[in-house]
């Protein structure tokens, strides 16, 4: 699942909780960018504020280098 969502970031897209759940399955999207910094990506956050709710939507900015 988690991988099916990384080739998605890498075309350019970006990604929210709700999406994460919907699109890939992934119910707990912070611990699997937690995950994916850890291991040097670089992820943007960026957070939105929709009709009194906050929510975060996550962007690759770059690969770790291998």
């Amino acid at each position: 699942r988690s991988n099916k969502l990384l080739r998605f970031l890498l075309r350019g897209g970006t990604v929210n909780g709700r999406q994460a759940l919907r699109d890939f399955g992934i119910y707990r999207l912070s611990a699997v960018i937690f995950n994916w910094r850890k291991k040097g990506f670089n992820i943007e956050t960026q957070m939105i504020k929709h009709q009194g709710f906050q929510y975060a939507r996550y962007k690759l900015i770059s690969t770790p280098n291998v």
